[in-house]
């Protein structure tokens, strides 16, 4: 599965935290002999013990949200627990 997802952070920003990521093993990385060279991150085994955690938390989120004008809220795809 390939996509492509936009943050508003920069890229040393990005980068430490995906170092961060790496070095307590939630992704791992695999890299190709292509130019230039691809890198795919994927989700570890222990990585992806978290994301019914984190469902947990979008479902949570979901009972305290309230539509608001002032405070908007935005939920990532991704987390949408519904889907």
């Amino acid at each position: 599965m390939e996509f492509t997802i936009s943050f508003f952070i920069t890229d040393a920003v990005l980068a430490a935290t995906l170092k961060d990521l790496f070095e307590d093993g939630i992704i791992d990385r695999k890299s190709y002999d292509e130019i230039p060279p691809p890198v795919k991150l994927f989700l570890t085994e222990k990585g992806k013990s978290v994301v019914p955690i984190l469902r947990g938390i979008c479902e949570w989120s979901d009972i305290f949200y309230k539509e608001d004008s002032e405070n908007t809220m935005t939920q990532y795809q991704k987390c949408d627990h519904r889907r």
